[in-house]
């Protein structure tokens, strides 16, 4: 089914009105889209990787930032340079004067990839007029206002959402109090667990954040379903769990809050990870795309974060969800 026609307001408003804007599924780039075919064409989080991005239609880019010894904020995964970079050492060390000699590599191949680690100015720089951001804060919820202040100079406060992963990102209260601290403007995107935080978790960030989006992980455990199940014994989930649930939807319809769903694939039985998607990823996604994009937007998702942008993309604007 293709649909019509779609808002003709600029992103970032749309992005910010999901009850104004139904049938829209945006995309969001992990990492910028540094990745053709599974294989690596730029470095991950480079400003190349970005411009690449805003080059196929993304409508947000998410981003991992690191406050280095002098204060400039650089983007950056890792808390050390050994992976994507010439250099070695936690990232926490270095100067400003220091980021001139070390460029990002291939992680297993070493290969310069011709691109500098970037600042967050840098990066915003390479935005454009109007595609997205979400900064993944690295070195504590402090770099809330250091974010958001680089994003006021840089005049891209609209574009610029802030998330974290750490789990101090789970104090709503403490979290507020840091927004509203801020001397400029910052959207937060509260990450809710839901084997962790669970309906109560969810419920106290909107009501506590008044948030505009909230990243939803489904952490599905293997094995949670006995009898002749496959997929639930395997750790797909069969209904999207309680972040997804009718009772969270319309939650999230109530305050006007949008569903954000990470399809990136991760081994749940691994060093304890979390699985952030109930089993239903981009690698299952490339096969049977129904079963991962189409599910979760049955399910209320309406952001979906992914390495394998373009793919989502054409498949979301075939079945009439992107413009």
């Amino acid at each position: 089914m293709k649909m019509t026609s779609f808002d003709p307001r600029p992103l970032h408003q749309r992005f910010r009105d999901p009850n104004g804007t139904p049938g829209e599924v945006f995309v969001t780039a992990h990492r910028g889209d540094f990745l053709s075919g599974g294989r690596i064409v730029e470095a991950e989080n480079s400003v190349r990787a970005i411009e690449r991005a805003r080059s196929i239609g993304v409508d947000m880019v998410e981003i991992d930032v690191h406050r280095i010894s002098d204060g400039t904020l650089v983007v950056i995964h890792d808390p050390t340079l050994d992976r994507t970079t010439n250099a070695t050492g936690p990232v926490a060390d270095l100067k400003r004067s220091d980021l001139k000699d070390i460029t990002l590599v291939h992680p297993s191949t070493r290969e310069a990839l011709g691109a500098a680690l970037p600042t967050l100015e840098a990066t915003f720089a390479a935005l454009g007029p109007e595609m997205m951001i979400n900064v993944e804060l690295k070195s504590g919820l402090e770099m809330l206002a250091e974010v958001a202040e680089v994003a006021a100079r840089g005049g891209v406060s609209d574009q610029v959402t802030v998330k974290t992963n750490l789990s101090e990102g789970a104090d709503y209260q403490r979290l507020r109090t840091l927004v509203d601290r801020c001397d400029a403007p910052v959207d937060v995107i509260p990450v809710i667990i839901d084997s962790r935080d669970g309906f109560v978790g969810f419920d106290e960030a909107i009501r506590t954040l008044k948030p505009n989006c909230v990243e939803c992980v489904v952490d599905y455990e293997f094995g949670a379903d006995e009898g002749y199940n496959l997929l639930a014994r395997r750790g797909m989930t069969l209904d999207g769990g309680t972040l997804f649930s009718p009772k969270a939807r319309r939650l999230a319809t109530e305050y006007n809050v949008r569903l954000f769903v990470n399809t990136l694939y991760v081994n749940p039985v691994t060093n304890g990870n979390h699985q952030w998607n109930g089993g239903r990823s981009c690698e299952i996604g490339r096969v049977v795309p129904d079963s991962v994009y189409g599910f979760w937007i049955a399910h209320g998702a309406t952001v979906i974060q992914t390495d394998d942008a373009p793919f989502v993309l054409s498949w979301l604007r075939d079945a009439g969800f992107h413009p």
